[in-house]
């Protein structure tokens, strides 16, 4: 069977359901939030503190010579679940998966974590075309899927956040919907637990305050260091701030999607500018608002870029943008020393 991306959520958020299938394949580019799907599975399946021998955790080189079926098999003295966990989406792995769907009944369920697999490979076309079976892909989410995501998570701790604050932590986060979900329980540790000062009821606002306090101490990790390289004009440091990010979990596809909202608020901050505008006045028009600190540095950035530079930088940004949705549709990925080349392009244009 296959499900929707957009429906993965609600299928986990009602795991188990009233018949559990034998195999959940969870698979795509954004691995933080495959191995966040699968974590949340287990824990549904099991619960939070499982007995051991419940849970059988496999690679892809483990699951040849009947290893994945005769683990499904043995199901524990003193429980009657078992979980089998296998991190892997090849050809070896398909065919272990093949010959466990072919046993008879078993009370055990295997989930299997996978990269990006086209609609050709055959682990997946066999958890898409069996009855037993659950495919669920876990794409990066976007600006509104993200958004959606932190009001949910903060919304089950009892917290609500102000629009300023959302669009900030939005701008902030990674895509990796694992790396999401850790931040966003940091800020809830940084707020504190229900009941604790500052509630009202069961709900506490989160400020942009709060955000800067919380999740602003990863100044040389944050796409705001990038973003500033790259309209600065700093070639080596948004070379290495790229590096760094991509290595800290961002992807790429964010990288570049924060570039190039930056650059149209630029662009937009331009024309009212040469409408007559004054220049503190037109700032005022960047989402999330800009932090004190970085004032300074846009000033300076608005002094380098002209319209028609702005232009052919935006440019450049969605065509890159468009070939990365076209190939994650596609199940693989923009590499990132393309799109890398093209920050470093803009960053060099910036001092011409």
């Amino acid at each position: 069977m296959k499900l929707s991306a957009n429906k993965v959520d609600a299928y986990v958020n009602g795991f188990p359901p009233e018949k559990t299938p034998a195999l959940i394949l969870v698979y795509g580019p954004d691995q933080g939030g495959v191995r966040d799907i699968g974590q949340r599975i287990i824990t549904s399946f099991l619960g939070a503190d499982p007995d051991p021998l419940q849970l059988a955790d496999l690679n892809d080189t483990d699951v040849a010579g009947g290893r994945l079926a005769d683990e499904a098999a043995a199901i524990p003295m003193f429980g009657n679940t078992k979980l089998v966990l296998v991190r892997g989406g090849g050809g070896q792995v398909a065919r272990a998966a093949g010959e466990y769907l072919d046993m008879p009944a078993v009370q055990a369920l295997v989930v299997i974590e996978a990269g990006s697999l086209r609609p050709s490979a055959a682990l997946r076309k066999l958890a898409e075309g069996h009855a037993e079976a659950i495919a669920l892909p876990c794409f990066e989410a976007d600006a509104r899927e993200l958004s959606q995501l932190v009001r949910d998570q903060l919304d089950a701790e009892g917290f609500r956040i102000e629009a300023a604050a959302l669009e900030a932590t939005v701008a902030r986060l990674a895509t990796d919907r694992g790396i999401m979900r850790r931040e966003i329980e940091r800020l809830v540790l940084f707020k504190g637990p229900r009941g604790s000062k500052g509630f009202s009821g069961d709900t506490a606002l989160i400020t942009l305050d709060d955000i800067d306090a919380a999740l602003g101490d990863q100044s040389s990790l944050t796409l705001d260091s990038l973003i500033d390289a790259v309209a600065l004009g700093r070639v080596a440091a948004a070379d290495q701030t790229l590096a760094r990010l991509t290595a800290g979990g961002q992807t790429i596809q964010t990288a570049l999607g924060a570039v190039r909202r930056h650059f149209q608020l630029l662009h937009l901050a331009t024309g009212l500018i040469e409408s007559g505008t004054p220049q503190t006045q037109a700032l005022t028009a960047f989402r999330p608002p800009l932090h004190f600190r970085r004032k300074p540095l846009v000033e300076n950035q608005l002094r380098l870029w002209s319209r028609r530079k702005l232009e052919r930088a935006l440019s450049l940004l969605h065509g890159a943008e468009i070939d990365a949705r076209a190939m994650r549709a596609a199940g693989t990925r923009l590499p990132e020393a393309v799109a890398g080349q093209i920050l470093l392009r803009i960053a060099r244009a910036a001092q011409r």
